[in-house]
């Protein structure tokens, strides 16, 4: 299931207006830095919880069973255990909470148990919880190698496990929405999203859509060869390359304004590369003033890539949806348009 359709999945579930909507615990499993803990707190926050106010995260593969029980307080006849604040703050009778339990695969066996206890009968160790506590569990994948073991049948069988997967049009919304670099979000529309994710345990720096967000921090002002080894660290050698190289053709595009200025005449490209390359850049550059000119330039291209150019337009700019052109180029894109 991809970002949208789990979060979609997690609101309806604990929205529902029954009084046991809240007994369902989600587990999200998937490979390494794909979203999933970014995809549980957005849920969460969709739903109004507050991080640290009524939304807390607990990780599993840090932490031991007694840490659950927080201190023992030997004052008076006998030994209370003083809970650590994080559950206190969910104790019985506080409303509604929500928990994250991350890196629940990577958690030893012990660990499991007293998360069993959490997950079902709403205590931590002897400390009753609030009935109105939400869970969600993020994992990696034990296929992945990535440090994650298999999952006890208790813990199973206690969840509803959401396989994550990355999707390539939400990505590149993400990366136009959070200003990455035109040429990365071109680039991983040209390689059709092959390069999104490139995961093998046995080498140091792998392709992943959090690695791919660090290169997106690679400072512009560094020589191109100094950003390739940069990108090298983060998503390895070989994408590295193939990014820099797609992002070396974007210094030869034609100048935007030029486009703009003339639209039905300037010379298009050929390569398939750069197409994709040039789309992106119009895209960023569309504003309700110019879409005249960049419907007639696009228009020249194919259904796919225009399209696409003119959604990620739309996305930044809303306010092209309300110019005669945009009415125009969607009447007559109607059997392209979805």
């Amino acid at each position: 299931m991809k970002y949208s359709d789990i979060k979609h999945s997690i609101v309806a579930q604990f929205s529902q207006e029954r009084a046991d909507a809240n007994k369902t615990v989600f587990a999200i499993m998937g490979p390494p830095g794909g979203g999933k803990s970014a995809c549980a707190r957005d849920s969460f926050c969709e739903l109004g919880f507050i991080p640290q106010v009524n939304m807390f995260e607990l990780n599993l593969s840090s932490r031991d069973p007694v840490d659950l029980l927080g201190m023992p307080n030997t004052n008076g006849e006998f030994t209370r255990w003083v809970p650590p604040e994080m559950f206190y703050k969910m104790r019985k009778g506080v409303g509604k909470c929500a928990l994250l339990l991350e890196e629940f695969s990577d958690a030893r066996v012990e660990m499991f148990n007293a998360a069993c206890r959490i997950i079902y009968d709403r205590f931590a160790g002897e400390w009753e919880l609030t009935d109105q506590l939400y869970i969600i569990a993020t994992g990696n994948r034990p296929e992945d190698k990535s440090g994650a073991m298999r999952v006890p049948t208790k813990f199973a069988g206690r969840t509803r496990r959401l396989d994550y997967t990355e999707n390539l049009e939400e990505w590149c919304d993400y990366a136009n929405a959070m200003n990455f670099p035109i040429a990365l979000v071109q680039y991983h529309r040209f390689m059709q999203g092959a390069a999104l994710v490139d995961f093998d345990a046995s080498r140091y720096a792998n392709a992943t859509p959090r690695t791919w967000e660090d290169v997106a921090r690679i400072p512009e002002s560094l020589p191109l060869s100094l950003q390739q080894e940069n990108a090298a660290g983060s998503v390895g050698s070989g994408r590295a390359a193939e990014y820099i190289g797609f992002k070396q053709i974007m210094n030869d595009l034609p100048h935007i304004p030029d486009i703009l200025k003339n639209p039905t005449t300037i010379a298009l490209p050929s390569r398939l590369d750069i197409k994709y390359a040039v789309m992106g850049a119009v895209a960023r550059a569309s504003t309700a003033a110019n879409f005249d000119a960049v419907c007639a330039y696009t228009d020249r291209f194919e259904p796919e890539l225009r399209v696409t150019c003119i959604k990620d337009a739309i996305k930044k700019d809303p306010a092209i949806k309300k110019t005669k052109a945009y009415y125009n180029w969607a009447a007559a894109n109607a059997d392209v348009l979805v």
